[in-house]
């Protein structure tokens, strides 16, 4: 990756009007450091006074250096599959709550940002997850976590679960999370699954909510494949496949779905500064008393 981060652009899903100062102490940073300042029509039109930087995603996508995301880590998933995945690296600030792909608190940007822009940053790469749906890959892309569940409240499916082609288990069960090393901090961490370290290039398999005593997660190196086969939905409505909680595409009984690595990575900049078990330590109330 280059290091010469001269065209900078800015995106977020939505913005606040609270937070327009922050927005506009980053735009003076990037003045300050002479940076060409592109900033993506949906946050623009929050902000008359930023209008003048107004770009298009075309115009992003093809002069773009750095992608400043600003939001949760939804925002940053959302930014990931729209420029990330076509190399464009991406720093978060982050105006969510958790925020584990979004590192930098918006009182820290001062402090932050300017050291990013002179190339003092680690690198952060991480891996999307791909669908096939009956052998047709699906367009959808997840970096956290691809769901088969039933679509419906309180109703259970019935599957089979093949990894690279062994038979695992038949599972009844409101579902089955199959995520990545950056999606063990997402849906599956509240459902008891395991913390996995971003370094390792793993996929994990985690049923949702099993009709069974005996189920754990399991953890398999990102090169095998998981395929499910959908044989039986306890309601009279499709099941559903979910990418990352924000695109979802309807499954009948008797699918098969194949799950695997994709060759698309997303970059993620991060402060020289920015170490994992701090994150877990603050984010996830690690070490704290039940007094505190």
């Amino acid at each position: 990756m280059n290091k010469n981060l001269n065209k900078i652009a800015l995106t977020g899903l939505s913005v606040d009007k609270k937070h327009e100062e922050i927005i506009k102490s980053i735009v003076d940073i990037l003045l300050k450091e002479e940076k060409k300042i592109l900033i993506e029509d949906n946050l623009v039109n929050s902000f008359d006074s930023l209008r003048k930087y107004r770009s298009s995603p075309d115009q992003i996508e093809k002069n773009c250096d750095l992608l400043i995301s600003i939001g949760g880590d939804g925002t940053i998933i959302n930014t990931a599959k729209k420029y990330g995945i076509k190399g464009i690296p991406i720093l978060g600030i982050n105006f969510g709550s958790l925020g584990f792909l979004t590192d930098i608190a918006p009182d820290n940007i001062k402090k932050s940002l300017p050291s990013i822009l002179k190339g003092e940053f680690k690198i952060d790469n991480r891996s999307f997850l791909q669908s096939k749906l009956n052998s047709s890959l699906l367009k959808q892309k997840a970096l956290n976590e691809i769901v088969l569940h039933s679509g419906a409240v309180a109703k259970m499916i019935e599957f089979d679960v093949f990894i690279d082609g062994e038979f695992v288990y038949k599972q009844r069960a409101d579902g089955l999370i199959v995520f990545s090393s950056t999606g063990s901090t997402a849906y599956s961490l509240s459902g008891g699954g395991p913390l996995i370290h971003p370094d390792l290039n793993i996929i994990g398999v985690m049923p949702m909510f099993p009709h069974s005593l005996n189920t754990t997660p399991i953890i398999i190196d990102q090169h095998k494949k998981v395929r499910i086969v959908l044989n039986k939905i306890d309601s009279n409505q499709n099941s559903e496949l979910s990418f990352d909680g924000q695109e979802n595409i309807d499954i009948k009984e008797g699918s098969s779905i194949e799950i695997s690595k994709s060759k698309e990575e997303v970059s993620l900049i991060h402060p020289l500064d920015n170490e994992y078990f701090f994150g877990c330590r603050s984010k996830l109330g690690w070490g704290k008393s039940i007094l505190e």
